[in-house]
């Protein structure tokens, strides 16, 4: 058994969506920052796209909190939160190569992600919620691919 499913396993099923919940957050966040700093308007229109479909993402997951567990509150510690992010929540852009780096981070992240995605599919934290985790670790791995060709394209 890996780590990581250890880690899983010892999740209650509501903190697991909440861990995925602040994931799609920071992705959003990460999005926005970075669009902000787009050196094109193509680049900065395709991450302003994947900061909505995070911040849908996120919304998502508070409803799903909402209905399947109520009254579900955690403070996330930081290893909770790196199952979900790679690097500081932040992105710093002191460097010439620092758009570039912020790319390659969001990418990890996004895989790092769709595979929390993936693993809870297998035991999900709900009986009807396996199809859509399923569905949201394909969207990250499709994020990290799309993420890995912007990247490619600046280099």
């Amino acid at each position: 058994m890996t780590d990581l499913d250890q880690a899983i396993r010892a999740l209650s099923p509501a903190k697991a969506l909440t861990i995925l919940a602040y994931g799609e957050s920071v992705a959003a966040y990460r999005y926005r920052t970075l669009a902000d700093r787009a050196p094109t308007p193509a680049l900065r229109a395709a991450l302003e796209e994947m900061a909505d479909e995070e911040q849908g993402h996120h919304q998502f997951i508070q409803k799903l909190i909402s209905m399947h567990f109520p009254g579900a509150d955690f403070v996330l510690a930081d290893k909770d939160k790196a199952l979900v992010t790679v690097g500081a929540r932040q992105l710093s852009f002191s460097a010439d190569d620092a758009f570039p780096k912020a790319l390659d981070l969001i990418h990890e992240t996004e895989r790092a992600t769709g595979g929390l995605y993936a693993k809870l599919s297998e035991s999900p934290p709900h009986p009807d919620l396996s199809t859509t985790l399923r569905e949201m670790a394909a969207e990250c791995f499709e994020h990290a691919d799309r993420i890995a060709k912007l990247a490619a394209e600046l280099r």
